[in-house]
């Protein structure tokens, strides 16, 4: 069985993912911190395959700036928890990625999932006398 490697877009919002799963392991496995706090954003482009049109585009570059922004406030949240000992924040943190960082995930997989406009077809127009 031959395995091809993932498309861009997979491989940027399974990173995101990543990030999710650790936040959400995060009260029960405090040796995941550093984890936490080392990640980083993949690197947006090209997170459509191929052409795709203005729109398609810019919702998606929307959704990335999201899950960026998401992400960055996830981590000073930890990173706070930990700097002031109040460890029992993690809970709250783990919660907030279910409500808040997983949709965007989501919303971004369906947005690279819908099927792109079709070309219109060009049809001559006859003229009847």
């Amino acid at each position: 069985m031959l395995f091809e490697p993932a498309p861009p877009e997979s491989k940027y919002l399974n990173h995101a993912e990543d990030l999710a799963l650790l936040l959400e392991t995060l009260p029960h496995r405090l040796d995941l911190v550093d984890g936490v706090l080392a990640w980083r954003p993949e690197p947006r482009r090209p997170v459509l395959p191929g052409p795709a049109d203005h729109r398609a585009r810019r919702r998606l570059d929307d959704l990335a700036t999201r899950l960026d922004r998401q992400a960055a406030a996830a981590q000073d949240a930890v990173r706070e928890a930990v700097r002031t000992g109040k460890l029992e924040l993690l809970w709250p943190i783990a919660s907030v990625v279910g409500k808040e960082f997983r949709p965007i995930i989501a919303e971004a997989r369906d947005a690279i999932a819908e099927p792109r406009p079709q070309e219109e077809r060009h049809v001559e127009l006859v003229r009847v006398a």
